[in-house]
């Protein structure tokens, strides 16, 4: 809870702070520009349930997005981003001892999963010029390796070209994908034609198979842009 509280006083601060950059006038025009972009997400704390009766608490936590996108015009922007993250959770896994479809055991689990998206965006900005608000959605693909052992661990070996006979230990994970949307709403600042700042609120929902409802996450985005 704390974690969710500082998250959103942290994104509200941010979103301040670009609200309150000087409105000096500068060449900050968009239409016909390419961005590229960098940022970092920062993902309050979840509950997902799953059918049979597994629940997973997910943690707070940060993850990294790479992107590009094409302004239209002034106001209208496509673009797709990657994002990639380590996140921490623990789970309650409901078992079937008997295997006669009921749950009589439960199995606690701690550890990291990886995720990764390929999401596609649309985002309307309300104004010309410097600075603006601004609303985005996306939609795209969501990965989740939860990095629990399907199986015993596995060695393999061969002969490498470079560094001889080798041999490596591997084991599979469970991992879970899945259709991803979401939608934000932010401020944008453009500090000259090549050069912005964007801060937002947004929610992401992960069609994941076996989940009761649609699992979400919500959290702040910071993201610097290059234009050109």
């Amino acid at each position: 809870m704390k974690a969710k509280i500082a998250g959103w006083t942290f994104g509200l601060a941010l979103l301040a702070a670009v609200a309150a950059a000087p409105a000096a006038y500068a060449d900050a025009s968009r239409a016909g520009t390419w961005e590229t972009r960098l940022g970092i997400l920062f993902n309050n704390s979840s509950n997902w349930d799953f059918e049979g009766g597994t629940k997973a608490d997910i943690k707070s936590d940060q993850s990294f997005l790479v992107g590009a996108g094409y302004h239209m015009s002034d106001q209208l922007e496509f673009g797709g981003n990657f994002t990639y993250g380590q996140t921490d959770y623990t789970a309650d896994i409901a078992g079937d001892l008997n295997g006669d479809g009921i749950q009589d055991n439960t199995y606690s689990v701690r550890g990291e999963y990886e995720s990764s998206t390929l999401l596609f965006d649309a985002t309307w900005n309300f104004m010309p010029g410097q600075l603006t608000p601004y609303v985005t959605a996306n939609a795209g693909w969501a990965w989740i390796d939860t990095n629990i052992a399907t199986g015993p661990p596995q060695t393999g070996c061969w002969w490498d070209p470079w560094w001889g006979y080798v041999c490596t230990t591997f084991q599979n994970t469970k991992s879970l994908d899945g259709f991803s949307y979401g939608l934000g709403i932010g401020a944008r600042y453009d500090f000259n034609r090549s050069y912005a700042i964007k801060a937002a609120y947004r929610m992401q929902w992960v069609d994941i198979s076996n989940a009761k409802g649609t699992p979400d996450i919500d959290g702040f985005e910071l993201t610097f842009g290059w234009k050109f």
